[in-house]
């Protein structure tokens, strides 16, 4: 039971509750910080919604269940943003990555939507009977993507549900979702994760050994996507890239950060420069946190954190306005700002802010 969702007490609570009363809403809004198991309760309450077996839903056996950990489920749909143009093949196989890892970060056009094309497929899709004769499940991930037509399309169908359908929405950002939307849903919230939490995931799914899942758990901020992010191959050396950022922007000359900043920008993309920023700013927050906890000598884990002695050495108020700098960056990375321009303004700011006497 509730093998897709990691965590989230309060949520499997509720769940069990719904369960247990019988009296499924018609429509849930799940909403919290990214990598924290929106993506993973909208799928357990699906399959709560379709299970065949009415005293241990999710049962995980039953013929419905099958189907849904396939994502073949007739009954069930799923939409996530995609950019103007995407092949039904290539929808297919993400649908299926979700279903093995609803954790997993999915990298799409920083334009993708919700479209209005997806409200009609859902239309056309509840004026048929039900395939197994149970519940029916609509999923639609990032719904702060709708724009205002879109919406509206959608408000309709939340007002006037057929009985046997559950809409499961989900947003990172819940003031961006249309008001009339929020009014029309049952709200629930996903916290961050704690630390041993995410270490204990990492450790049961991942087979990490004890001291990197914590090393990654202290990273990922609360979020178990980002803990998996870090797992990729690339980590060392995105890691490398962080400290060699703070490392020239801490004490290199002009022309050398500018060198940096072309070498990132031609080397990475958008998406990549993305997560090299915050996995900075994680490593960062845990410098920081921990010479506020240990301010005499900090634990062995820091060490592997591998920054500079420079910024290792900074004090709190200064660390704080370089993760101001640098989250600002990020926001500005998600609104198609020129790359090479957001890499150059952030590097002389962290400069700036790192006392760099040869940028004065």
């Amino acid at each position: 039971m509730f093998t897709h969702l990691i965590g989230q007490e309060k949520i499997k609570h509720y769940f069990t509750r719904v369960i247990e009363s019988g009296k499924m809403p018609h429509s849930f809004l799940l909403y919290g910080p990214e990598g924290t198991g929106k993506t993973a309760a909208a799928l357990e309450l699906a399959q709560i919604v379709t299970c065949h077996d009415p005293d241990r839903r999710p049962c995980g056996e039953c013929v419905s269940c099958a189907k849904f950990r396939k994502m073949e489920h007739p009954d069930v749909l799923l939409f996530f943003p995609v950019p103007g143009v995407m092949k039904p093949e290539e929808i297919q196989q993400i649908r299926g990555e979700i279903a093995c890892n609803p954790y997993r970060k999915i990298e799409l056009h920083r334009n993708a939507s919700l479209h209005i094309d997806m409200v009609r497929a859902i239309k056309k899709h509840l004026r048929l009977r039900s395939y197994q004769g149970h519940g029916r499940a609509v999923i639609l991930l990032g719904c702060e993507t709708l724009n205002l037509d879109t919406g509206n399309a959608l408000l309709k169908l939340l007002e006037e549900p057929p009985d046997d359908v559950s809409f499961v929405l989900t947003t990172t950002v819940l003031d961006d979702v249309l008001p009339t939307i929020r009014s029309r849903c049952q709200l629930l919230h996903l916290s961050y994760l704690s630390t041993d939490t995410i270490a204990e995931a990492l450790r049961a799914h991942e087979n990490i050994p004890e001291k990197e899942s914590r090393y990654f758990a202290l990273l990922s901020g609360g979020s178990y996507a980002r803990a998996l992010e870090f797992l990729q191959d690339d980590f060392i050396d995105k890691k490398t890239c962080c400290s060699k950022i703070l490392e020239y922007c801490a004490v290199k000359p002009m022309e050398e950060i500018i060198a940096l900043e072309e070498e990132l920008a031609d080397k990475y993309n958008v998406n990549e420069i993305k997560s090299i920023l915050e996995l900075l700013i994680a490593m960062l927050k845990r410098n920081y946190e921990s010479a506020i906890a240990y301010p005499d000598n900090q634990p062995d884990m820091d060490s592997l954190m591998d920054l500079p002695q420079s910024v290792v050495k900074t004090d709190t108020a200064t660390i704080e306005k370089v993760v101001g700098d640098i989250e600002k960056s990020v926001d500005l990375l998600n609104k198609n700002v020129y790359l090479n321009t957001i890499l150059l303004i952030l590097f002389f700011k962290l400069g700036g802010s790192l006392g760099n006497e040869q940028l004065r």
